[in-house]
């Protein structure tokens, strides 16, 4: 590889690499605002300014390709002074609210400015305001702590493909909008606020709802669709608060779309159902573990039954169902379910030109590879059936199916006639396997516990069987 010279230390670096991603590779910090690795290189805010030899001024290390024997400079008086500048000016109309600020803790800016700013201010004049913007269903706009970095204009335009935010008026008068003040139209409005590096769009979901440095991070997958894009799940006390995208250049690169973004909630869901429960007298019942097992058994036993297994499900869980069923429910027709017209991998697409795929589970293609079949219709004369899944599985048309029963994540609504409902861990709440469309094997990690007295798919067969082997509990 070709090298160069970052603060007097040979760096290798990669042909049409820039200065801000070489000196990332040495372990020097160039700062930025307008830069990002996923957008268009406009440089414009200045922040990332470096000496280079031979040449006559301070560059911009975003704008500046790295060549062989370059000796680039990053911490020479010039390049402070630049640094401090811009920091003053860009600080000279921003707003003392970073307590309140959900940015704060996280915020580009607060880190520059303490590192690179200067603690003092010659301005005297009056900052300028402007009324909050309401940009849809996702975002809030605050355009007075905007630095006019046009990180989410590039992003609709270049990412979304969605030409909806421009910059209006010049100069100090710029303000940052949508076409016409209307709402985001984009699927992946999330990724504003995950672009901007201030607080000047903020997740209406997030908002004042918990301080940054409180939350644990916790590395994990999207169940949302097929393609599997890589995310953390930040969550405090057991509650999860908010999913954003995590780097993997090879599946989802920078981003996340909306619907996986926030498909959490149903995790902290009040009607999610987080004891075992039976139908007594038209109406459901909590009851003990032991009973409601011995209902379940009861309610497949001697029935004309199916079982349903959901492809939001680990490989873990499918390798259990695979011992299991052909010895506790021997010649029960097994089929696979999740998204409806998707019944099979070879009906799984691209469902936009970005991420989102139509298989609207995770581990269709995983299941699949275990050799479960997928399911059309409900078989004709079919008395009872076994629901099997983790809480994204779309259940389908039980129509004529009077004998329900179900294991895993499910909410009152969806289940307030079934028999018996055990409750079970949503992806968040257990570690596993799923495979994503390209055949990848990616990892769930555990962040939360499970609710109350859910529990995992492997107790609850063992529970199953030991009932079924003693001959059954009353």
């Amino acid at each position: 590889m070709p090298k160069c010279i970052i603060d007097g230390k040979e760096v290798e670096f990669i042909p049409g690499e820039n200065v801000v991603e070489a000196a990332k590779r040495a372990g020097v910090e160039v700062p930025v605002f307008c830069y990002h690795p996923g957008l268009t290189v406009v440089a414009q805010c200045r922040m990332c300014a470096v000496e280079i030899e031979k040449m006559p001024k301070i560059q911009t290390g975003c704008s500046t390709k790295v060549t062989e024997g370059m000796v680039i400079k990053t911490q020479t008086e010039n390049v402070k002074k630049a640094r401090s500048s811009v920091m003053e000016f860009l600080l000279v109309n921003h707003p003392l609210d970073c307590p309140i600020c959900d940015k704060s803790g996280e915020c580009d800016l607060q880190d520059n400015s303490f590192k690179f700013g200067s603690p003092y201010m010659r301005s005297t004049e009056e900052r300028r305001a402007y009324v909050d913007l309401d940009m849809g269903p996702v975002i809030q706009k605050n355009m007075n702590r905007c630095i006019h970095c046009t990180r989410c204009i590039r992003f609709g335009d270049e990412i979304a493909g969605i030409h909806e935010m421009v910059a209006l008026k010049r100069g100090n008068n710029t303000e940052i909008s949508t076409i016409d003040g209307k709402p985001l139209e984009t699927d992946y409005a999330g990724c504003y606020a995950d672009v901007c590096p201030t607080g000047s769009l903020t997740l209406k979901d997030f908002r004042f709802n918990k301080r940054a440095w409180f939350l644990k991070k916790t590395a994990t997958i999207c169940e949302g669709c097929s393609r599997g894009c890589n995310m953390e799940l930040h969550h405090e006390n057991n509650v999860a608060h908010r999913c954003i995208p995590r780097v993997n250049m090879d599946i989802n690169k920078y981003w996340m779309c909306d619907e996986g973004r926030f498909n959490y909630q149903y995790i902290k869901d009040e009607l999610r159902i987080s004891q075992p429960r039976v139908l007594n007298g038209g109406e459901q019942q909590s009851a003990e573990w032991a009973i409601a097992i011995s209902r379940a058994r009861a309610a497949l036993a001697g029935k004309k039954a199916v079982v349903l297994v959901g492809t939001d499900l680990t490989n873990e869980e499918g390798k259990i169902l695979l011992e299991f069923l052909p010895k506790y429910l021997k010649g029960t027709p097994v089929f696979h379910f999740g998204t409806p017209g998707v019944t099979a991998v070879a009906d799984d697409a691209p469902a936009d030109r970005i991420l989102k795929r139509k298989s609207k589970t995770a581990n269709l293609h995983g299941i699949e590879k275990l050799g479960f079949k997928g399911l059309s219709v409900i078989p004709s004369g079919t008395e009872a059936v076994l629901v099997i899944r983790a809480g994204r599985a779309q259940i389908p048309d039980l129509t004529g199916v009077k004998n329900r029963v179900g294991i895993g994540v499910f909410d009152q609504s969806q289940t307030e006639d079934w028999l018996v409902v055990l409750p079970g861990q949503a992806f968040a709440e257990k570690n596993g396997t799923i495979v994503n469309y390209e055949g990848k094997e990616q990892k769930y990690k555990k962040a939360l516990n499970p609710p109350e007295n859910s529990k995992p798919l492997s107790e609850t067969l063992m529970l199953w069987m030991n009932s079924q082997i003693s001959g059954g509990v009353s």
